[in-house]
């Protein structure tokens, strides 16, 4: 989002990247104990938990985009790619499939 405000120079997009930023952090249960990835986190990418339908769906987000390119179409080309996290999130999506 960073980049998208340094290119863009969007005051609207500023304001939503401060708004978002200043959401605070969900404090961890204090029963649970300290909260360890089962797995190690890539620093490519970010975790995602959505709640749909009362149930909690896991995603790993990544967005790519091009530093240097030689094309002015392709500079402001960002993807982002969300994938399931878990078993449980790929078998609900492959659900709504059938």
């Amino acid at each position: 989002m960073e980049r998208q405000i340094a290119l863009h120079r969007s005051e609207p997009l500023r304001e939503l990247y401060e708004e978002v930023a200043a959401y605070p952090v969900p404090e961890e249960d204090p029963g649970a104990g300290p909260q360890e990835p089962s797995e190690p986190v890539p620093y490519f990418a970010l975790p995602l938990r959505i709640e749909h339908e009362g149930r909690t769906l896991s995603f790993i987000s990544s967005i790519s985009t091009f530093n240097t390119p030689m094309d002015v179409t392709v500079a402001e080309l960002a993807i982002e790619t969300l994938l399931p996290a878990d078993p449980a999130t790929a078998k609900y999506l492959q659900s709504l499939l059938s």
